[in-house]
């Protein structure tokens, strides 16, 4: 039979699409189905959950003063996750920007959660952490389109925050050289979070400098940043943070 370049065209054309539909298929992201969230502990509820020196050292040459990529936290599991699952409802609570100190939750509408299946919502309560007894209904929440962080009556205030910024040590410092670009966290101030799950919690941010609990042992050298804080979970539909263990 008499092969025509017609033919022979043809047949070129239809592998070369072949070839680029197989090339495309392989260059595409894979489809990997999350794990099944884990289990969370009846232990985990009700009690006052204690986290020392939460964070991780930054990269040689970089100042905290400058935006840091940001670290997760489970509160319902009381550890630290990998970036590997920022979008699922494995983490909580996220830590980011300058200081890594802007907090915010993991929502599948905004923020580091978006996409993902996040259900988790952000309220900070001027109030002392154990005065804060009552869960804030569900739409008092920000559903991670804003963090919180810097509060106004410090320099750099971004508004309602839970912390202040002692950027020349004037404001807390006394105007000491060593007292510059200190944190504060503002113990009238509670962050609530709904977690990326549904529960609840309630969180007191203690301190950001490592092994350093004392705001008269903060120094601008003091390494940071190093989260430690105190949580109580609530079950989703609780109307009341409550401390039985």
């Amino acid at each position: 039979m008499k092969i025509t370049k017609t033919n022979t065209l043809l047949k070129f054309v239809a592998i070369f699409v072949f070839l680029t539909l197989l090339g495309a298929c392989s260059k595409s992201d894979p489809k990997i189905e999350p794990e099944p969230n884990p289990d969370i502990s009846e232990g985990m509820f009700n009690r006052l959950i204690s986290v020392k020196n939460f964070g991780e050292d930054l990269p040689t040459g970089t100042l905290p003063t400058t935006k840091q990529s940001p670290i997760y936290y489970s509160l319902e599991q009381n550890k630290a996750i990998t970036p590997d699952y920022r979008l699922t409802a494995r983490w909580d609570i996220s830590f980011a920007d300058i200081y890594r100190s802007f907090i915010n939750c993991n929502n599948s509408s905004n923020g580091y959660g978006v996409g993902g299946p996040g259900k988790g919502g952000i309220y900070l309560v001027k109030k002392k952490f154990e005065d804060v007894v009552d869960i804030p209904s569900d739409a008092e929440f920000r559903r991670g389109e804003k963090a919180y962080g810097t509060d106004d009556s410090g320099t750099f205030g971004e508004g309602l925050g839970w912390y202040l910024y002692d950027f020349g040590g004037d404001i807390k410092g006394g105007g000491a050289e060593n007292k510059k670009h200190v944190c504060y966290p503002i113990e009238e101030h509670t962050l609530v979070v709904r977690t990326a799950n549904g529960n609840y919690a309630k969180i007191k941010i203690q301190s950001i400098y490592k092994d350093l609990l004392n705001p008269k042992d903060w120094y601008r050298t003091s390494p940071t940043p190093f989260f430690t804080f105190q949580y109580v979970l609530a079950k989703a539909g609780s109307t009341k943070f409550e401390i039985r263990n």
